[in-house]
């Protein structure tokens, strides 16, 4: 569980940051796991207080968050 930075919390949020950084480990875009998952869950927290709660646009808010991120080579 995540220590989301709100008192406005729900599973949902949790649900989310869970199945982007599944994704995101996967994908091998997570070696930086504290890194990544902070930068996933900023993005879950910001979609959140704009009111979004669908868990599965959570996750992809915060996957598109961190691929925006990821260092260009």
């Amino acid at each position: 569980m995540y220590p989301w930075p709100i008192g406005d919390f729900d599973y949902a949020m949790d649900e989310a940051l869970d199945t982007a950084m599944n994704y995101l480990e996967r994908s091998g875009q997570a070696e930086k796991f504290i890194e990544v998952q902070r930068v996933a869950a900023t993005a879950i927290v910001a979609a959140w207080k704009m009111g979004v709660r669908n868990r599965i646009r959570l996750a992809h808010l915060a996957i598109k968050a961190v691929e925006q991120n990821a260092p260009r080579s």
